[in-house]
Order: C-alpha cells, then structure tokens, then sequence
C-alpha cells in the first residue's frame, strides 16, 4: 500500500551500546532511513522537494521501548504518515519482531521550509492524492518540551562534517549522541521513552553547551547557543 512503508532490517552491533542496549540514534537512524525511503516513493523526497526550493525539517520526535531488542535481531519497521494539517506533518513508526511483536513505537512532526529562507512555509500538497492512515502509535499528541534552569554545562559540542546532512545542518540522529555523552548514564540506566524537540539548527562550525537535570526517573537535557538560544530539548524517563 502507497500509505504504509515497511521494510526489514537485520540490527548490527553499532546500533547498540557498551551495554548492549539500542542507542537512541540508532532507532531514530532506522526511523528517518524509511521515513525517507518513503517520502521518495510517494515523489516527495529530498530531491523533488529541493527541486522545488523545499526542505523537510524534523520538529520532534519521541519514542517508546517496549521491548529492549538484541543485537542481531531482525526486525521489521513500518511508516505511515497521518493525514497533513496546512503546515505541519506527522508520521508514526513502529519496529516489530519476527513475530509482529511491538518493541518500539515511534511519533514524530515535521514541517517543510524554504531552502532558502530557512521559514516555514504552507505545503498542503506535499504528498499524493491517497488515502491516509488514521492509525496512531501514542493517543495523546506530542507536545513541546519546556526549557528548565540550569547552572553549569557538562559538555561542549562544536559539530564537524561528519554530523552534517544533506540539510547543511547537524543530522538529527546526532544530538541523541550529545544527549548520552552529555548524561553519561550509569549501569543500570535504562531508556523506557525519549523525546527530542530540535528548535534551531546547528551547523558545522557553530557551538553549544550542554546542561543536564535529572530528577527521580526523569532526565533532561538541552543544548544552548553562545547567543543564549536553546537549540534543543530531550527528555527521558528511565
């Protein structure tokens, strides 16, 4: 079907850590592989957008472990987009056994800018005339995180090549790294849900600090410009 994408993946050894449990950016990196697998096959990819001056950009995404996978496992991930409002997108993921066994559930938002410009622009005909899928991964929608005080970094990040996209912009997948090496989680730490907000870009060359608060199961992390804008915001309960 055009509106469902599924595809198999066989989970290496990278996608997990020192401790043998998924890295957050490993999950995000399986998400935003179909979800761009997808959006070609629905014409409305990287470039058939760029050619059209347009620039998908992900707002937020937050996901939920059901089931810690193993390494090696082969799973099977599926995508579906959710019927667009006049400027905003949401998709949903959900990774399964071989069973069709849930172990992740996903959601995530997204708009389309002007390449350009780098604005926000309306884009009701992004995708093909078809039927959309109602079916949603969480029942309640995906709200903005709020910005918490915090005294003194743990980390500087100043992103290189590597962490670039096709964006000109530090890839998503990345920040889940900064947010790990920023908490550098103890033995026993076990991610159960992850959301991250991404609120302004960062490109090669640029800098932020990272500040952590954790409280009881819950921990949140940020990163913050020299300027003073909060770049981005995650929270994770364990």
């Amino acid at each position: 079907m055009k509106n469902l994408y599924i595809k198999k993946f066989n989970l290496r050894t990278s996608d997990f850590d020192c401790r043998k449990k998924i890295l957050p950016s490993a999950v995000l990196d399986l998400f935003q592989t179909v979800a761009g697998e997808h959006a070609i096959a629905l014409g409305c990819g990287f470039d058939a957008l760029f050619a059209k001056n347009l620039l998908w950009v992900l707002v937020r995404t937050r996901f939920e472990i059901i089931k810690q996978p193993d390494m090696y496992q082969a799973v099977t991930v599926k995508t579906w987009p959710l019927a667009p409002s006049r400027i905003g997108f949401q998709r949903e993921y959900l990774m399964e056994d071989e069973s069709g066994n849930p172990l992740i559930k996903s959601s995530s938002d997204w708009v389309v800018i002007d390449s350009a410009k780098r604005k926000i622009v309306a884009a009701t005909n992004v995708y093909p005339q078809m039927e959309h899928l109602s079916d949603k991964c969480f029942e309640d929608r995906s709200k903005k995180l709020p910005d918490f005080e915090a005294e003194n970094h743990v980390l500087e990040i100043c992103p290189k090549f590597s962490q670039i996209d096709m964006n000109n912009h530090v890839n998503n997948t990345k920040y889940a790294n900064y947010v790990l090496d920023a908490l550098n989680p103890s033995e026993d730490f076990e991610i159960r849900f992850f959301q991250i907000d991404y609120r302004h870009e960062l490109c090669a060359g640029d800098s932020i600090k990272v500040f952590v608060k954790c409280e009881e199961n819950i921990s949140l992390v940020k990163g913050v410009s020299p300027s003073g804008e909060t770049v981005f915001v995650c929270k994770i309960q364990n």
